[in-house]
């Protein structure tokens, strides 16, 4: 039996005749009108599948002036930042600032407004450590390099020596004696001055580590850690016993795990002065150790030795230490902490808010 049943359209008021086939109580609608009723919402141009929520877009063209934050993109909503990402990089592009325009920014996402993942810079634990890792960075280069250069040098030292000399004669016979002298004055500085160099030297040593591992205890703590004791073995051990994996990546897998790990070797050794750390550091990276130079190498260490007169270090190896770190602790970040350590970068409030001030030049 055909019957036509009167339905109400969900777009309109009219009156819809849906043809029904009635077969042994069962209702059936023919596969043909389905077919038919379908291609003319297409051709009517209806989506079929249309969501029912709306974007709702700023009205930009009642901002007046640039110092308004809207006028970039930048809203406030409930405390916390909102960013048209649309109108933020066509602004940027008309301040010729793309610089503001974070890579990542338009990646995997299905709305036009972004929120960012955290308010302040150090809500992440990476950016953290990193601040601290170039701040020492700066502190090296602008500070203990320049006291370093400070320091007379037995060059200098020999020059000071011939100049001096050279002031109470006029007789040429005296310039080879004159010449001697200085000579020697030179020799004799450069033990002194090197003492004195290495010391500085292995200090700093000591402070990168010391800051460093006052930062790694406090995002072990934040992470769960309970024990009152803590050197880089506590460290190493409870960041393993993290992985939820038992075949996840090991800590000593990481990027520039070696660095981390001869560094705190040279600093365990530095301040101990012990035959055990000594043995440690030769066992793990001989080749940050050598004999007493100027002396017998069959001499052997024993405890209370200067550990920095068996320490071998290039020159410029503090020089390179601190992006080698922020190489390990990105990757430590990552696997350990959980954190998108590229987006960390510029996924807070306080980015939009700087990006801001530095397009007006408010604090100029």
């Amino acid at each position: 039996m055909l019957l036509y049943k009167k339905e109400l359209g969900k777009r309109t008021s009219n009156v819809i005749l849906t043809p029904m086939l009635i077969y042994k109580g069962v209702v059936l609608i023919p596969v043909a009108y389905i077919f038919v009723s379908i291609n003319k919402g297409l051709l009517k141009g209806e989506n079929i599948m249309k969501s029912t929520h709306k974007t709702i877009r700023f009205d930009y063209s009642k901002i007046i002036g640039e110092e308004d934050r809207r006028y970039w993109g930048i809203h406030t909503v409930k405390g916390r930042l909102h960013i048209d990402t649309k109108r933020y990089k066509k602004m940027c592009e008309k301040a010729y600032e793309s610089r503001f325009i974070p890579d990542g920014l338009f990646k995997n996402r299905s709305t036009p407004y972004f929120i960012p993942t955290r308010v302040h810079e150090c809500d992440f634990v990476v950016n953290k450590i990193i601040i601290l890792i170039n701040e020492l960075k700066n502190d090296w280069f602008s500070e203990y390099k320049n006291a370093i250069k400070a320091i007379e040098t037995p060059d200098k030292t020999e020059e000071k020596t011939r100049l001096n000399e050279l002031m109470y004669t006029c007789n040429s016979a005296d310039l080879d004696e004159i010449s001697l002298d200085a000579f020697f004055a030179g020799v004799k500085r450069m033990n002194k001055y090197n003492q004195i160099v290495n010391s500085l030297y292995y200090q700093f040593v000591q402070k990168v580590c010391t800051e460093v591992e006052r930062y790694m205890l406090l995002v072990s703590t934040e992470l769960g850690y309970k024990s009152n004791k803590f050197d880089i073995t506590c460290f190493v051990n409870f960041s393993d016993g993290l992985l939820k994996d038992k075949k996840g990546t090991k800590i000593e897998k990481l990027e520039n795990y070696d660095e981390f790990k001869s560094l705190w070797l040279v600093n365990n050794f530095l301040k101990h002065n012990s035959v055990e750390a000594y043995n440690k550091l030769k066992k793990n990276y001989p080749h940050y150790v050598h004999p007493l130079k100027g002396e017998d190498s069959s001499i052997k260490y024993e405890n209370g030795m200067y550990a920095g007169n068996w320490i071998n270090i290039e020159s410029k190896y503090i020089d390179n230490i601190f992006d080698k770190l922020i190489v390990f602790f990105k990757d430590y970040c990552r696997v350990f902490v959980k954190e998108d350590v590229e987006k960390a970068s510029w996924d807070y409030d306080d980015y939009f808010e700087n990006a801001y001030r530095e397009l007006t030049h408010l604090d100029d």
